[in-house]
């Protein structure tokens, strides 16, 4: 059989893309560009569109508006094949009549791909590719004899075990254990950094590509709705949508309203209340009285067991203790709002107990409570009463 002409797709870009299935917007409006050697890290939650992207840089689904262009060459209606895309699908996709080992050398024995691997080099490529994610044993069974986890890096492996010009990398990691997760985040980060192709990871866990990504890319709803450097996203997030999902917990939100009083800005809660800084205020869009939304990652909340923060800040109530090991995890009722807060503190708090919180070295993130859009991100000293 003929190998079929591929082209070549070191930097792609994504120029309005469309997708919709029946009366359901899947995408609306991708603008996106992947560059050589970067790993994008896209996230979102079940739904969002992430797949279906996947998909579409692959060549097997079409987008209904928009281009794909690689290399500045219009891919949209070039057949998969020819993209020489290496997909790892969601769903693994194993086929079920071949051993492990023939699923993750299926790929380099593909006539397209011309004989171009003799039975050595893919022996080398597998054995290598299977020792790194932990199934060398397993290369003799087939689909039905392993576990979902198993099944992952199988998929992983025909995948990585390719040299294409782009990594399409659909939850890689999601349904292994914490130890292995933790281990294949750097490694694998490490190997497609190496490489001259770009790289698109794929995970709802927002901190998982925020760990692994050199930018993050988040999608809601079909839509993009922040891209930037991880530290950036994390810190900064563009709109509440963004801070519910990016955080490990994500960040508290409360709405209230921003007041004056005695000349300063207080943000006003039922169950709290926080004097804006006026270094803050002077350099953000604060000014007037409106229905706000503050942002507190619970990283930056203190607990205070009593007196000082605690007289200043009032008593909440412990709703929930999760004791981590390294960290605990405290989550107090605030009124109608539950706060999270992380902490390193050793000490076990008992649902019910009084506990104080101290924001004085918090940073607040604003959003408009109508739009649910950032007011700039606000940072510096702020102080709690009542």
């Amino acid at each position: 059989m003929r190998r079929v002409q591929d082209v070549a797709m070191s930097r792609i870009l994504l120029r309005d893309v469309s997708k919709r299935f029946g009366k359901v917007a899947a995408l609306e409006g991708i603008e996106l560009e992947l560059a050589p050697g970067e790993i994008v890290g896209l996230t979102g939650p079940s739904g969002a569109g992430k797949s279906t992207l996947c998909r579409i840089i692959a060549g097997i689904e079409r987008p209904d508006a928009g281009r794909v262009v690689a290399d500045e060459r219009d891919i949209t209606d070039l057949p998969a094949p020819q993209r020489r895309a290496a997909l790892m699908f969601e769903s693994f996709a194993l086929y079920p009549h071949l051993t492990v080992f023939d699923n993750i050398a299926f790929p380099l024995r593909a006539p397209a791909r011309g004989n171009h691997y003799n039975a050595q080099a893919i022996a080398r490529r597998i054995e290598e590719l299977t020792e790194l994610v932990e199934i060398a044993h397993l290369i003799g069974r087939y689909p039905n004899e392993l576990s979902g986890g198993q099944k992952q890096r199988v998929a992983l492996c025909r995948a990585l075990v390719q040299e294409p010009s782009i990594y399409l990398l659909d939850e890689p990691i999601s349904h292994l254990d914490a130890q292995l997760r933790q281990k294949l985040r750097g490694e694998l980060r490490r190997r497609l950094t190496a490489l001259d192709v770009p790289s698109l990871w794929v995970s709802p866990d927002a901190m998982e590509v925020v760990s692994v990504a050199d930018r993050v890319v988040v999608i809601i709803g079909g839509v993009i709705q922040q891209s930037g450097e991880p530290m950036s996203v994390y810190h900064a997030p563009a709109n509440v949508q963004v801070a519910r999902l990016i955080g490990d917990p994500a960040m508290n939100l409360m709405a209230g309203r921003l007041e004056e009083s005695d000349g300063r800005l207080v943000f006003r809660a039922p169950a709290l209340t926080v004097v804006i800084a006026p270094a803050v205020a002077a350099t953000h869009d604060l000014s007037g009285e409106r229905s706000i939304t503050l942002g507190i990652r619970p990283t930056d909340i203190g607990v205070d067991d009593g007196g000082g923060a605690s007289a200043e800040n009032g008593a909440f109530e412990v709703y929930t203790f999760e004791p981590f090991g390294k960290y605990q995890i405290i989550t107090v009722r605030a009124g109608d709002d539950l706060i999270k807060v992380k902490t390193r503190r050793t000490r076990t708090y008992v649902p019910g107990e009084q506990i104080g919180l101290d924001l004085s070295r918090a940073a607040f993130t604003v959003f408009d409570s109508e739009s649910g859009n950032s007011l700039k991100r606000v940072g510096g000293p702020a102080r709690s009463i009542g």
